[in-house]
């Protein structure tokens, strides 16, 4: 570092730690844990609550005065640090809320005891057993036979981070003696559908606004592959095979074609796996804070009996976090 480099350096270390906290506020997380390293004057001020407080979203008193238990923390870094590693659970363990630690965005998810499941009250369909290994909910739902599976999650857009993408992931797992879930050629794969459904439109003076159409996505799914890894890669190219025609016994060939947007399951770090189901974008500035965002999947076109899903929860994060 020459000379002239390192007075500006000394000058920088001499502003007031308000005036360094402020600076730092308005970077990210990361950088701001970046900071602390620089020098001591540094890590007070990218450790300070003024630093902090602006990383965690206005409205997160709020949303921790619905959690089950009193969440208490040191300072807002160890709450950011908390939210970030362990989600609280809210309203009663049907929903849990934390922090993305990269951009500080809001992170929900609904337990299976907050969605509605057709046939969900039916024990002849499905059963509520204690959660799983993992699981952050006391209890989970598990397929126990129906050919009509059908799943819907709801969330309105006021809690969630304005100006961010977000994307919805189903949280599963599935029994040792499962059936009819298998993606694999000549049998039709789930679906899932995204959709953001926008609140009545107003406006001062007495004048309302028309309300803005529903906005929707809509992906095939699949949850669980039949040969491994390959199968992924099976679904994203046209692909030929044989079926035997029962009128006739004779064998037809037949076609599927690619489906190169095919959503394809991925193992979580708490050891169960997830697939996405679709994406939506919350406006900035609060324009659809009156708006909710419905999560539908479904597999009801094969009309094929099925056993074994496990269902924790729908997880709406945003779209890019790890």
């Amino acid at each position: 570092m020459d000379a002239e480099a390192a007075a500006a350096a000394a000058e920088i270390y001499r502003l007031p730690e308000e005036c360094v906290a402020y600076a730092i506020s308005l970077t990210t997380p990361g950088d701001a844990c970046q900071s602390s390293a620089l020098s001591p004057a540094f890590r007070a001020a990218a450790d300070s609550d003024a630093v902090w407080a602006r990383f965690l979203r206005p409205d997160h008193a709020a949303v921790l005065a619905r959690a089950d238990e009193p969440v208490e923390c040191e300072s807002k870094k160890e709450l950011f640090s908390r939210l970030c590693d362990n989600p609280v659970l809210l309203d009663g363990a049907t929903m849990s809320f934390g922090l993305e630690r990269r951009s500080g965005a809001k992170c929900f998810m609904l337990a299976a005891r907050a969605l509605n499941i057709v046939w969900g009250d039916d024990p002849s369909c499905w059963i509520w057993t204690a959660g799983l290994p993992g699981s952050r909910f006391p209890e989970v739902a598990e397929l126990v036979d129906v050919c009509w599976l059908e799943i819907t999650g709801k969330l309105s857009l006021s809690l969630l981070s304005p100006g961010t993408t977000y994307a919805a992931y189903l949280v599963y797992a599935i029994s040792d003696d499962s059936y009819g879930l298998e993606c694999h050629i000549g049998m039709l794969p789930p679906k899932a559908t995204v959709t953001v459904i926008s609140g009545s439109g107003g406006g001062g003076g007495g004048k309302t606004t028309p309300t803005p159409p529903a906005t929707s996505t809509s992906h095939t799914i699949c949850l669980q592959h039949m040969q491994g890894e390959e199968e992924a890669a099976a679904h994203r190219r046209k692909t030929q095979y044989m079926r035997l025609r029962r009128s006739y016994g004779r064998n037809k060939m037949l076609t599927r074609e690619a489906d190169p947007d095919i959503r394809c399951p991925r193992p979580r770090g708490d050891g169960w796996a997830e697939v996405e189901l679709g994406e939506f974008a919350v406006a900035a500035g609060g324009e659809d804070d009156d708006a909710v965002v419905e999560v539908r999947f479904e597999e009801v076109d094969s009309r094929r009996w099925k056993r074994g899903l496990i269902v924790q929860g729908i997880e709406i994060r945003p779209k890019h976090a790890c």
